[in-house]
C-alpha cells in the first residue's frame, strides 16, 4: 500500500467530516468522486501474479573482459497488469556496458516482454540471478514487489599473459619427449657423456678427437635425453595473507599467474595439476593438454580467499597430491610460519619454485610510506624469509606485483641455479 492510497482515504473522509461539520450536502457530495475512484482502484489492483522468467546467456564460458549477451524473457501467465516495472538486478562484479535491463510497460494476460544487453564479468562463478518486478493498478494506489531468481551459470575465467618457456630441471621426469633435460643419455641435443662406440650408433655421433687418441677404439658422444614432467601448480587463497590495493587484490594476481604458468607447462607437453589451498581444498588432477587446460581455468574461475581455521598455515598442504620427485610451482604471499612447509616439501624430494607476490610492496604503495621504519623493518624480516627458502634449494622470484610477471621471473630464475636433491629436515 502506497503513501497516495492514504492521501486518498484521508482527502475522502476529511471532505465528508468538513460537510457534515458545516452541513453542507454539496460538501459532501464532493467525495463521491474519490469514493468510486478509489472503489475502481480496489477492483483493479493486481492480486496475484503470475510472471515466467526465462533467461539466455551467451557465451556462459569466457575469459574475464569478453562481452556476455543476456536475452530476458518474461511471460504473464495471469491477468492483465495496468503498469509492471522490470528491473534485472546484476550480481557483484558485473556491470552492464550497452542494451536495456530495466523496462515499464502494460503487460496483458499471456503477454511477453523481451529484454536484451550486453555485460562485462570479472572473473568468478556467477549462479543466482534476481528480476525485481513491481505491479501496479491504473491508479498507482496500489504496488505489489515480487522477485524471481534464475540460476544460469556464467564462468569467467582470468584473462592473463603468455610466458616464454621456464626452463625446469625436477629430479624425475617421465617417459615421453619433451622440453626438459632428463639426467640420462640417449637422444637429445646437449652433450651428456662419451662411451665406447657400440654396434648401431650414428657414425655422425663418433667423438673424432677422443678417438684419435686411442689406438684401436672408437668413441661416441652421448646426448642427454628431454623428457616432460609433472608440474604441481599451489595457489595460495587464504585471506590472512590477501592485500588489496587500488590496483587489485594480490590473490587476482597470484590467480592470474597460476592460469599463466599452467599454459606455459601444458604447452611444453608436461603433466599438470592444480591445488587450490585456502578458504577450502580444490584439487584438478594431473592430466595433459588443452582439456586439461580448460579443467584449470574453471578451478580457478571458482577460487576465492576466505577463512578457514584448519587451513590457516600451510601445515595441512597435502603434498602427496603430487607425484614423487616432480616440480612444484608454490604461489602465495607467504607467511614467516610456511617456511618449514616450504623445507618439509625439499626434503621429500621435490624440486620447488616459489612465486611470491609481494605484499610489503604492495601495502606501502597504498600508503607511500616507503622510508618508514615499520617497512624497513617489514621488508628485512621478508627477506630474511626469503633467503632461508633459497638456502634450502628452491628457487624464489619475490614478486612486486606492479611489474609484469614475465619480467619477474627472468630476473629472479636468471639468478637461481636449478633446484637440485638436498636431504633437509624441516622443523
Amino acid at each position: 500500500m502506497r503513501l497516495s492510497f492514504i492521501q486518498v482515504v484521508s482527502l475522502i473522509f476529511g471532505t465528508v467530516i468538513l460537510g457534515l461539520a458545516a452541513r453542507r450536502s454539496d460538501v459532501v457530495a464532493m467525495s463521491i468522486p474519490l469514493i468510486a475512484y478509489l472503489f475502481a482502484a480496489i477492483a483493479q489492483r493486481p492480486d496475484d501474479i503470475k510472471l515466467t522468467v526465462t533467461r539466455e546467456v551467451s557465451p556462459d564460458y569466457a575469459p574475464q573482459g569478453t562481452p556476455i549477451t543476456v536475452k530476458l524473457t518474461i511471460l504473464n501467465q495471469g491477468s492483465a497488469i495496468d503498469e509492471v516495472t522490470l528491473q534485472d538486478v546484476l550480481p557483484d562484479g558485473v556491470r552492464q556496458t550497452d542494451g536495456q535491463s530495466s523496462i515499464v510497460s502494460f503487460l496483458e494476460a499471456g503477454g511477453k516482454i523481451e529484454l536484451e544487453y550486453t555485460m562485462e564479468a570479472s572473473r568468478g562463478e556467477y549462479r543466482a540471478y534476481e528480476v525485481q518486478a513491481h505491479a501496479r493498478d491504473f491508479s498507482n494506489l496500489f504496488e505489489l514487489p515480487f522477485f524471481y531468481r534464475t540460476s544460469q551459470r556464467l564462468l569467467i575465467h582470468p584473462r592473463y599473459p603468455k610466458l616464454n618457456r621456464i626452463k625446469i630441471r625436477p629430479p624425475q621426469t617421465r617417459g615421453f619427449a619433451g622440453p626438459i633435460a632428463s639426467r640420462q643419455g640417449g637422444t637429445g641435443v646437449d652433450f651428456w657423456a662419451i662411451r665406447e662406440y657400440q654396434s648401431g650408433d650414428p657414425q655422425r655421433q663418433i667423438n673424432w678427437k677422443r678417438t684419435g687418441k686411442s689406438d684401436r677404439d672408437l668413441f661416441t658422444n652421448i646426448f642427454e635425453q628431454e623428457r616432460v614432467a609433472d608440474v604441481g601448480i599451489i595457489l595460495d587463497s587464504r585471506q590472512h595473507v590477501n592485500v588489496i590495493t587500488p590496483s587489485g587484490s594480490l590473490f587476482e594476481h597470484a590467480v592470474t599467474a597460476a592460469a599463466s604458468l599452467a599454459e606455459n607447462f601444458l604447452e611444453d607437453g608436461n603433466r599438470v595439476s592444480l591445488l587450490v589451498y585456502g578458504s577450502g581444498i580444490g584439487r584438478v588432477f594431473p592430466g595433459y593438454g588443452r582439456f586439461q587446460r580448460e579443467r584449470i581455468l574453471k578451478e580457478l574461475s571458482r577460487a576465492s580467499t576466505g577463512v578457514n581455521y584448519a587451513l590457516e598455515t600451510l601445515g595441512n598442504l597435502p603434498t602427496r597430491f603430487f607425484p614423487v620427485k616432480s616440480q612444484i610451482i608454490v604461489i602465495s604471499p607467504l607467511s614467516p610460519e610456511d617456511i618449514p612447509v616450504i623445507l618439509r616439501m625439499r626434503s621429500q624430494g621435490y624440486a620447488v619454485i616459489v612465486i611470491s607476490p609481494d605484499p610489503i610492496s604492495a601495502e606501502s604503495a597504498i600508503y607511500e610510506d616507503f622510508e618508514s621504519a615499520v617497512y624497513r623493518i617489514a621488508y628485512a624480516e621478508r627477506d630474511f624469509m626469503l633467503r632461508k627458502i633459497r638456502q634450502s634449494g628452491a628457487q624464489v622470484v619475490n614478486w612486486n606485483v606492479e611489474q609484469p610477471l614475465e619480467v619477474a621471473i627472468r630476473a629472479a630464475l636468471s639468478r637461481q641455479p636449478p633446484a637440485v636433491h638436498l636431504n633437509i629436515v624441516g622443523k
